[in-house]
C-alpha cells in the first residue's frame, strides 16, 4: 500500500485526477487494524508529493524556454500572464503558493507555474512542503479517526441505508399506486 501511495502522490503532480487522496485516506482508515502506520502513511505521501512537485518543476524548467517561445506556449501563458504571476508572487509570496497548493484542482499547477516564472527550487519547495504536509496530515488524521470509530461509521451507514430503503419503498408504492390510478382513469378502448 505504501508503494501505491507514493506512486499515486508523484503521478498526481503530472496527472491531477490521480486518486492519491483516496489511497492515503483509505490506508489511514485501515490503520486501526494495525496493518498500516498513520505516521508512515503521512511521511510516504508527503515525501512523494514533494518529490513529484520537484520532478514536474525540473521538467517544465528544462523545457520552459522552448515552451514559452512556441506559439502554443504564448497562447497558454502569454508574457503578461507570467508578469502577472511574478507580481502576485511578489505580493503574496510563499503564503499564496501554500493556499493555492491546498485547493484541489489547482494543487498540481503550482510547480509548473513556479518553473515557468523562473522561481528557484527553494522558493517552490518550502511552500509546497508546508501545504503538502498540511494536506496529507489532515487526510491521514481524518482517515485514522474514522477507522478508530468504525462502529460509528457502520451505524451511520446503516441509518443512511435504512432511510434510503424506506424512501425506495415509499417511491415504489407511489409509482405503483400512480400507475393503477392512471390505468383506471384512462378511457376504455
Amino acid at each position: 500500500m505504501y508503494a501505491l501511495i507514493a506512486v499515486s502522490c508523484v503521478i498526481e503532480n503530472f496527472f491531477p485526477p490521480s486518486p492519491s487522496d483516496t489511497f492515503v485516506a483509505m490506508a489511514a482508515f485501515l490503520s486501526h487494524q494495525g496493518q498500516y502506520d498513520p505516521l508512515a502513511i503521512f511521511l510516504t505521501a508527503w515525501i512523494a508529493g514533494i518529490g513529484g512537485s520537484a520532478g514536474i518543476y525540473y521538467l517544465v524548467r528544462r523545457h520552459a524556454d522552448r515552451l514559452t517561445d512556441s506559439r502554443l506556449g504564448r497562447l497558454l501563458l502569454p508574457p503578461q500572464a507570467t508578469a502577472f504571476m511574478l507580481k502576485e508572487y511578489g505580493r503574496y509570496g510563499a503564503f499564496g503558493m501554500v493556499l493555492t497548493r491546498l485547493v484541489p484542482g489547482f494543487r498540481s499547477v503550482v510547480a509548473p507555474f513556479a518553473a515557468l516564472s523562473r522561481l528557484s527550487l527553494r522558493q517552490l519547495l518550502v511552500p509546497v512542503g508546508i501545504a503538502t504536509g498540511l494536506w496529507y496530515a489532515m487526510l491521514t488524521w481524518v482517515g485514522a479517526r474514522l477507522g478508530d470509530q468504525w462502529d460509528v461509521v457502520v451505524g451511520i451507514l446503516n441509518a443512511i441505508n435504512g432511510a434510503l430503503g424506506v424512501a425506495a419503498i415509499v417511491l415504489a408504492v407511489l409509482l405503483v399506486g400512480g400507475l393503477l390510478w392512471w390505468r383506471r382513469r384512462r378511457p376504455a378502448q
